[in-house]
């Protein structure tokens, strides 16, 4: 008894004590483990607003793609009536040349039946003339019918006329011959947009800029004697910074069309700009500030866009620039006039102000770009 006595309060203490670490233990784990699902939580939080997003960007993408689609499809809708405009114009020349050529032959089909006719008739009356005489020689003889035979005789004395000659000789020419020139021609007048007759704006043009007496030419000239000019008196229409100048109309509704040659030149900038664009050093000339060009620099052609300018990819040097205003699409584009391939074409958005032709024959280059710049007027 006395050596288990001692022994058996030393091992109540060992088992609270161990009862005490797992208390511990356990309440520590509980926190830790409170402390990883709130992390869970919050991962899934996460994760849900990902979704949230990931959803809505696949919905944008949807529309997107279906407003795409939309305007592929609406575009083609304005070729196909583009064409049949002109299939409906050719068909109706088409149409008028038919007629043309039915009533001819009308015409020559009724003085050939006409012609028959007269023909006919004079047979007739040579057979009847025919069966006449006959009829006498079967009667008697007499005395009364020689009377009568030389009576006939004379009334019988039918010719036959024959009727002029009618010229059956019918040539193409009249109604073939250079169809599709003339075609052209007629159609020339009701083409939209016509191909429009623009000049450039002398009161826009820098002062060392030089244009033609017809102002449809424009050079640049370093050496240009220009009287000194106080700022404050500066005409506000004129470019005094850039070697620009504007065109003399300006466009707030329908579609317009001008070409401008480039041939020979290492620098140009052509385009459109809005009236108020500035006339003074502008912080950008691209999109930002009203300006929507091409411009050729160093050998490569360039779409001048915001922030940075895009380049153009053309097959060709090119010689003479296409420019497409569409004020009710609110769109310009830019073609290679010579084969009409696209370039590119800038979307401008609302515009409350007029837009104008934009040229710029850009500097000397070192004698390299003395060619000038020159509003391109075909003729047929």
């Amino acid at each position: 008894m006395s050596q288990s006595s001692p022994c058996s309060p030393l091992k109540s203490n060992t088992g609270m004590h161990t009862n005490h670490m797992k208390d511990t233990h356990n309440n520590f784990n509980n926190s830790l483990l409170y402390d990883q699902k709130e992390k869970l939580i919050q991962s899934i939080k996460k994760i849900k607003h990902e979704i949230d997003e990931c959803y809505e960007a696949e919905n944008d993408a949807f529309v997107g793609a279906l407003e795409v689609e939309n305007r592929f499809e609406q575009i083609e809708r304005e070729i196909r009536a583009e064409f049949q405009n002109l299939h409906r114009f050719l068909n109706e020349e088409e149409e008028m040349d038919l007629e043309r050529l039915r009533k001819e032959r009308d015409r020559r089909a009724k003085i050939f039946k006409e012609r028959e006719k007269k023909i006919a008739t004079q047979g007739r009356d040579l057979e009847r003339a025919i069966e006449t005489l006959n009829c006498k020689l079967r009667e008697d003889d007499s005395p009364k019918l020689l009377k009568e035979i030389k009576a006939l005789l004379k009334r019988c004395e039918v010719n036959f006329i024959r009727p002029p000659t009618i010229d059956s000789e019918i040539c193409s020419g009249q109604f073939v011959g250079p169809i599709q020139y003339r075609i052209w021609k007629h159609m020339k007048t009701s083409l939209y947009p016509n191909i429009s007759t623009l000049t450039f704006d002398l009161e826009t043009a820098h002062p060392l800029l030089t244009l033609s007496a017809e102002s449809t030419s424009v050079i640049f000239e370093e050496d240009k004697e220009v009287p000194k000019e106080n700022p404050e008196e500066r005409n506000p229409k004129c470019f005094h910074y850039y070697y620009c100048v504007m065109g003399s109309e300006g466009f707030t509704h329908g579609r317009h069309y001008w070409e401008v040659e480039v041939k020979d030149k290492t620098a140009w900038r052509v385009g459109v700009a809005r009236a108020d664009v500035q006339r003074g050093e502008m912080d950008s000339t691209s999109t930002l500030n009203g300006l929507w060009t091409l411009s050729l620099r160093n050998g490569s052609i360039t779409a001048c866009t915001h922030p940075k300018a895009t380049q153009v990819r053309s097959s060709a040097l090119l010689a003479r620039i296409g420019i497409f205003l569409d004020c009710d699409n609110e769109e310009v584009s830019f073609y290679n006039a010579v084969t009409m391939m696209p370039l590119f074409s800038f979307y401008m958005g609302t515009v409350l102000v007029p837009i104008y032709p934009f040229y710029n024959p850009c500097d000397k280059d070192e004698g390299k770009n003395c060619a000038p710049l020159t509003i391109f007027h075909p003729t047929l």
